[in-house]
């Protein structure tokens, strides 16, 4: 008996853990709304700056952390009165470390969580993903040579996004006559065994005319020999769909479930999916891997 409660409990500490490492994109809520979220540079020092808009009267509190799971660094805080109407908060003074994703080539991808307490106790929270083209890290070099005096040589890193609070990385990719394809996995694990993954599929030759035969060839061959399919559209247009499904295990693949928005063109798709291996997933994570697909472009 002992042993079996020690290993409820384990098991319950993992799930907890795997809920707290996937924070859902949310920028507005009922208190407050981000509108701007970025570095600042100024004569002495590089700061995050956020810019909110307060909605309600009794907010206490609110502090900002930049989440690289597992990883959570407190950058903005403030715990005086808070009123309604815009309002601008800064970081304390960067330390190196913070700012060297500047010095990165390429998308700097990043994400942060603000918790919010009002006067009651209660708590709610934004969780904001910003993204930096190359370009505007361009720009940013620019700042930190004119104002700050520092220059550093560009490094190169492997292509990652912080999609919900973990950093993606791409495990595969290739290309062939028919397709573009990028998986990306969550940091720490291996695409030979993974258990969740994002896909981005560039379909070469499905375009608005051929994709609702394309649609139903995906339909029938997930159906073949797989009694407990189901298969859900969740919205569609003459230019996009997303759809849903998931079995119980189907021809030696293993319970699972994926989630797929499709954009399309005169002559050619975009998919972008998550797929996870455990089974019906949670609420909670449908609604992480749905928002995330509906902002992509």
């Amino acid at each position: 008996m002992k042993q079996r409660f020690q290993f409820l409990s384990l098991f319950l500490i993992l799930l907890s853990s795997q809920v707290l490492a996937q924070l859902k994109p949310e920028i507005e809520n009922e208190w407050i709304r981000s509108k701007s979220l970025g570095p600042v540079i100024d004569k002495s020092a590089v700061r995050w700056n956020f810019i909110a808009e307060i909605k309600v009267d009794n907010l206490e509190s609110i502090h900002g952390y930049e989440v690289k799971w597992p990883e959570k660094t407190k950058h903005i805080s403030e715990t005086n009165q808070i009123k309604q109407g815009d309002l601008i908060l800064s970081s304390e003074p960067l330390l190196e470390k913070e700012y060297l994703w500047i010095y990165e080539l390429g998308t700097t991808s990043l994400f942060f969580t603000f918790e919010i307490t009002n006067s009651k106790g209660e708590k709610k929270v934004l969780n904001v993903p910003i993204n930096f083209s190359e370009k505007s890290k361009e720009t940013l070099r620019l700042f930190m040579e004119k104002n700050l005096n520092i220059k550093k040589e560009t490094v190169k890193v492997p292509f990652l996004r912080n999609l919900d609070g973990r950093r993606w990385y791409v495990g595969n990719s290739g290309e062939d006559n028919e397709q573009v394809l990028i998986e990306m996995i969550p940091e720490g694990t291996k695409i030979e065994t993974w258990t969740e993954i994002y896909r981005l599929n560039l379909l070469k030759s499905i375009g608005t005319s051929n994709r609702p035969a394309f649609m139903n060839a995906v339909k029938n061959g997930l159906s073949e020999n797989c009694p407990s399919l189901i298969f859900n559209t969740i919205t569609e247009s003459p230019n996009e769909i997303i759809y849903e499904w998931s079995h119980d295990g189907c021809n030696g693949w293993p319970a699972s479930t994926e989630i797929t928005r499709m954009i399309s063109g005169p002559s050619n798709s975009t998919m972008f999916t998550f797929a996870n291996k455990n089974g019906k997933i949670s609420k909670l994570l449908r609604e992480i891997y749905l928002t995330i697909l509906e902002k992509e472009k």
